[in-house]
């Protein structure tokens, strides 16, 4: 019977699905923590306040009078109370896009899933050809060297790579293929009329943080054949080892 966990710790145990999403220390950091800070802040600001009223050049004077005013013990109550709220309230927003934005990933010895922004894609574990951390990011190659997944992990590296090897998936330290990449400059050899458009778009793009279209014009490359990876606001970009093409031929959306 197969069973199914949540990232902690890393359980070794076979026949089972192994789950890594963002790491549950992680979010009870975030809604623990920032109500703490909000209530504190809440406690601390009318003190605060009365010490900075006493600069004789300060901006919006009136208001930071006010809140130094605020020493009565209902006052101050008030004040931790509108602390609390205002952190409970950037906890949730924060857990909530940090979970969006995190890769998602369901491991078996037989096939891996990822979710990254409600779109989930499977494919099976012999066609996986490298695992490893860019960055902050976890890549998943498939036999073409097509990026079957690219995505923000806050996992650590050990966890993840005992995860990936406890399932028979090819873990590495590095990116195989990273010899392979070079920055492109518009016009640059090797590259056709329609690839080069794609990464001026994508450049464009990158400057305007349109994460989404960064990652569809991404897929638009490897349709064309080549895979992309940034450094900053510049792209690098390399040739599929699987040919041109490398439509990644069996994964599942």
């Amino acid at each position: 019977m197969t069973s199914e966990e949540s990232l902690g710790p890393v359980s070794l145990r076979k026949d089972r699905t192994t789950v890594l999403g963002y790491p549950r220390g992680d979010l009870l950091t975030v809604l623990i923590g920032m109500p703490l800070l909000g209530l504190l802040l809440g406690l601390a600001l009318p003190p605060l306040a009365r010490w900075l009223s006493r600069s004789p050049v300060l901006p919006w004077r009136g208001g930071i009078t006010f809140v130094g005013s605020l020493d009565k013990p209902w006052q101050v109550g008030v004040a931790m109370g509108a602390g609390l709220v205002v952190g409970l309230v950037a906890g949730f927003l924060v857990a909530v896009t940090e979970t969006v934005e995190t890769l998602k990933l369901k491991l078996t010895d037989q096939e891996l899933a990822a979710e990254l922004h409600e779109r989930t894609r499977t494919i099976g574990r012999a066609r996986v050809s490298a695992v490893f951390l860019d960055g902050k990011e976890l890549v998943v190659l498939d036999e073409t060297s097509r990026q079957f997944t690219r995505g923000v992990h806050k996992t650590a590296a050990p966890a993840l790579a005992e995860a990936f090897r406890s399932h028979g998936y090819p873990w590495r330290d590095a990116d195989p293929h990273a010899p392979l990449f070079q920055r492109w400059i518009p016009g640059v050899p090797g590259l056709s009329a329609e690839a080069q458009a794609v990464l001026a778009a994508r450049k464009i793009a990158l400057k305007s943080d349109a994460g989404q279209d960064v990652r569809d014009l991404a897929e638009t490359l490897q349709g064309l054949g080549h895979v992309v990876r940034d450094e900053g606001k510049d792209q690098y970009w390399r040739p599929l080892a699987g040919g041109a093409g490398g439509t990644g031929g069996g994964a599942r959306t």
